[in-house]
């Protein structure tokens, strides 16, 4: 199948999707992934895995509280790095920017877990812990210049 995909016969179809097909049949040695343990803390991200963008970028897609700060929105983001400096964990993360150009359609549901981001990214990155990590989130392309982020935390009774 691999050797038919790098064909120029190949159906142009099937070529769109070969990127796909090379992440999951052929993944980077040199991913990275991290994984937090169950019993690691009894924080939303038990049992999480999480990426950096150029390997997974569904793993990479993080809802985070900004600076560890709870008692703000998390923010959406996504990790390009992660690193580990004398043995703690970080992520290096660009979060979406807050969008101003129109009002939320979603402000209307508080509890459907969507809100409206610009699809541009901060310039800069900063640090995140994996403890200040909410969920992944699902981000939608709304338009070309916004965002839908659907957060993807299991709520548990």
């Amino acid at each position: 199948l691999k050797y038919w995909l790098n064909q120029p016969s190949c159906p142009p179809v099937f070529r769109e999707v070969k990127s796909l097909f090379d992440r999951f049949v052929s993944p980077s040695i040199n991913a990275n992934p991290i994984s937090v343990p169950k019993d690691h803390s009894p924080t939303p991200q038990q049992g999480s895995v999480y990426t950096r963008d150029s390997t997974h970028v569904g793993n990479s897609l993080v809802l985070y509280y900004p600076g560890g700060i709870r008692n703000v929105q998390p923010t959406p983001g996504i990790i390009k790095y992660i690193f580990e400096t004398k043995g703690v964990v970080g992520f290096a993360v660009r979060r979406h920017l807050p969008q101003y150009s129109r009002p939320d359609p979603f402000r209307h549901y508080p509890h459907f877990p969507a809100r409206l981001y610009s699809s541009a990214l901060a310039d800069h990155l900063e640090t995140v812990m994996p403890e200040w990590v909410v969920s992944h989130f699902a981000r939608w392309n709304f338009s070309t210049q916004h965002i839908v982020a659907v957060s993807l935390c299991q709520v548990r009774s």
